[in-house]
């Protein structure tokens, strides 16, 4: 079959401001009774903050946590002289206080208690104090992280004095003279007690300090109002590699890639750069820091750049064809354990790494690693901002890992196999950070075979069948249950002997593992690994395949398409018969995304597309062409929307996106009824009722907006069989920005895919119908 280039996707008139739904309210309350209430909880607070003593002189910093209900204006607390450091989960508010006596606070607060002023239902300030439920300090427990609990640190004591701990310090984020005040106190309460600051990291959003010190001092800093949260240093986790048999002579002839193919950055245990399948193709390679060097001593990084630049190498050999698609720079940030460093935060080693690698012409970055202590929670890490601030920053398209589970047989014995695929769902098989990433493309794992080989005994069983879920799989939600995995690629799988009681994945049997390069290749020169590691590269793979083919596209283009060309197995569907919608997600993302498919269009399908950028609170509509012969030819007709966009993101606010987008889709209405329903309504002027169009014009797309939306990378799609030709030949895509804390313009690209079941001139005609209009 033909194939074509991608058609533009034509924006009509100017953007326009979209209509918002109204805000909540406060609850009526008992000013004197409630007021009362604040009043005391605010007094003791100031009392145990004027107890503490100063740190060099000077004073502690006053942090509160104010937790609402219904809206408050977030410009009342500057007001106030308040500034806020961050919003948290149940509509809890930090606040920093510039007056440490809250003069304006309390001046407000007893206003509220006195009676309302004449012809005025309520007090003063009663939808300020009607909103807050409660006033409070945090306690220096509030401030331990989930891995330090995991491991048994609930509570201050659990720090002893005569014990040494390396600790990352995050810190509230405020201005910069803030900042360097608060780490100020962090290095003096240090100091008394033989603690020091081994690095200091200061992100857009983020501020963290890698402490060392003995007991008594980490349980100083917990008492640090200007501390966030305190948690141990994140580690990354490998398996083991597993040699195979074919030497360099069994080797087709192995040539070097083209000069002006893309180059993917890889950030992981670094790369044998003399090994023949990669050596022709090595652009760069550095450590971070330079003291690691840049050779593969823990043999991870390696395999994972042989996926990289052949995709499925043991089909390559195969086809005797052994050529490079890409060339690859390398940034190794582990050392021979397989450990970070000790010294740099892992945010500043990924942003110094992936600075770097974007200096060296990478637009596509793989990051194989994952944190196995630190599922996802209720906000992303300081390790995903940093990865979804540069990705927008740098125009990046970054692809994670979604994280292996390695508890399986000491969770459910012999009972693995029967547990399968249920288990995926209880809360071990959570993604590792930083898979929680929202613009950065977070890839889980299917099973390329059963594992299975014809010299098994009866005591070995698969778990997974092919293009099933692999049993190690991690899946979503994300934080703030944002949709994740966003793709999902073959990464091997395991297999259980009963006989032995164990499990076997590539590390042990071939079968069950993806095949790759080895870093001790003067050994051998292929491995053989089961894990999400390799899954990933192989959609970073079709990432830079489609950045060749369109070498000027934005990432957000390229995450686009590759969603719209996704796949889900047919088996991974039936193996999760009775799961809802939103299940499925979380296993399986948008699917396998299907290289040829995002690359161009054919005869019976056709993709449209366009890159633009919208006001925060505005939309945009966008024509969609449909041939009459796509209408009225019998067959499964399909229409599918792909929509990516890349929010400014911070962690210390409850909503992690600064700007949310959604789309829907419309057809057989006018289009000037289309910007009626999406516009901002004037009520004095054209009445109380805004305009609505009637269901029967809106396309019915899976999944609903509820769940599409919450995401960064959104599709929907439709299929029907009957004829549609009363809809007319043109439909009309809308797509909104609604905007969050940040207010900024919103970069976004949209895709469009018509196709048909049978073999019509769709692209043809699809031209056709734009050239006239």
């Amino acid at each position: 079959m033909a194939s074509y280039e991608h058609l533009p996707l034509l924006r009509l008139e100017e953007i326009r401001e979209r209509r918002k739904t109204g805000r909540g309210t406060s609850p009526v309350r008992d000013a004197k009774s409630h007021g009362a209430a604040l009043s005391g909880a605010t007094e003791k607070i100031l009392s145990t903050h004027k107890a503490k003593q100063k740190i060099s002189d000077v004073d502690p910093s006053l942090i509160l946590k104010v937790r609402t209900v219904g809206a408050v204006d977030p410009d009342v607390w500057p007001r106030m002289q308040m500034d806020i450091l961050a919003t948290q989960p149940r509509q809890s508010i930090v606040l920093f206080a510039n007056d440490s006596e809250l003069t304006e606070f309390k001046r407000r607060l007893e206003l509220y208690q006195t009676d309302a002023p004449e012809g005025r239902k309520n007090p003063e300030y009663a939808g300020l104090f009607g909103s807050i439920e409660q006033v409070s300090e945090l306690e220096p427990a509030d401030r331990i992280g989930e891995v330090l609990r995991s491991r048994g640190f609930t509570d201050i004591e659990a720090f002893k004095d005569d014990q040494t701990y390396l600790i990352d310090v995050e810190l509230w984020q405020a201005s910069t003279e803030l900042i360097d005040s608060f780490c100020i106190k962090v290095e003096s309460t240090l100091l008394k007690h033989n603690g020091l600051i081994i690095n200091r990291y200061q992100g857009v959003s983020v501020t963290l300090l890698r402490v060392e010190g003995s007991g008594a001092a980490i349980k100083s800093v917990l008492e640090l109002s200007e501390v966030y949260e305190i948690d141990l240093p994140p580690q990354p986790d490998f398996p083991p590699p597993q040699g195979l048999d074919i030497a360099v002579g069994d080797l087709p002839a192995i040539e070097a890639p083209e000069n002006e193919v893309p180059i993917i950055g890889i950030i992981d245990s670094g790369i044998t750069s003399a090994h023949p399948l990669l050596a022709p193709a090595v652009a760069a390679r550095f450590g971070v820091p330079e003291a690691l060097g840049d050779s593969d001593e823990k043999g991870h990084g390696t395999p994972v750049s042989g996926v990289l630049l052949y995709g499925d190498i043991s089909q390559r050999i195969q086809s005797k064809k052994l050529k490079p698609e890409f060339r690859v720079a390398s940034a190794r940030v582990v050392n021979n354990l397989g450990k970070f460093d000790e010294k740099l935060v892992v945010p500043q080693q990924m942003e110094i790494a992936i600075r770097g690698l974007a200096e060296a012409g990478c637009r596509v970055i793989n990051i194989s690693l994952g944190d196995p202590e630190r599922p996802a929670s209720h906000r992303p890490s300081p390790w995903a901002e940093t990865l979804d601030r540069l990705a927008r920053e740098l125009d990046l398209i970054i692809v994670v890992c979604a994280g292996n589970r390695t508890d399986l047989l000491n969770t459910y014995g012999d009972g693995v196999v029967g547990a399968y695929p249920s288990y995926l769902f209880d809360g071990g098989s959570r993604l590792l950070e930083p898979a929680s990433a929202a613009i950065a493309v977070t890839v889980g794992s299917l099973a390329h075979t059963n594992g299975l080989k014809d010299a098994d005994e009866v005591g070995v069983q698969s778990i997974a069948s092919a293009d099933q879920p692999s049993p190690f799989t991690r899946i979503g939600p994300g934080s703030a249950k944002l949709l994740k995995p966003d793709f999902v690629d073959y990464g091997g799988t395991v297999v259980f002997d009963g006989v032995l009681q164990t499990l076997s994945d590539g590390a042990k049997r071939s079968e069950a593992g993806i095949v790759s390069t080895y870093h001790k290749y003067l050994d051998r020169l292929l491995t053989s690994y089961s894990g999400t590691s390799f899954a990933s590269p192989l959609v970073a793979y079709k990432a830079a395949a489609l950045l060749k083919s369109l070498p000027n596209s934005s990432a957000n283009l390229i995450r686009a398409l590759l969603a719209l060309s996704a796949h889900r197995p047919e088996p991974a569907v039936a193996c999760l018969t009775g799961r809802d919608e939103e299940e499925v997600a979380f296993v399986l993302g948008k699917g396998i995304p299907q290289l040829e498919s995002a690359i161009a269009s054919e005869d019976n399908r056709v993709i449209l597309y366009a890159e633009d950028e919208i006001p925060a609170d505005h939309f945009a509509v966008f024509e969609v062409p449909i041939p009459a012969v796509f209408h009225s030819t019998p067959g499964t007709k399909e229409i599918s929307v792909a929509l990516a966009f890349d929010p400014p993101v911070r962690r210390s606010r409850q909503e992690y996106l600064g700007n949310l987008m959604s789309f829907d889709l419309f057809r057989g209405a006018d289009p000037n009824l289309v910007f009626d329903h999406c516009r901002k309504w004037d009520k004095k002027a054209e009445g109380k009722a805004p305009y609505k169009l009637a269901n029967k014009y809106r396309c019915d797309l899976s999944p609903g907006i509820k769940l599409r939306k919450r995401t960064t990378l959104q599709t929907g799609h439709f299929s029907a069989s009957r004829d549609m030709s009363q809809y007319g030949e043109r439909y009309f895509l809308t797509v909104r920005c609604e905007a969050g804390w940040s207010g900024e313009d919103q970069s976004f690209a949209v895709a469009v895919e018509l196709k048909h079941a049978a073999e019509i001139p769709l692209y043809v005609e699809v031209q056709r119908i734009r050239i006239r209009t």
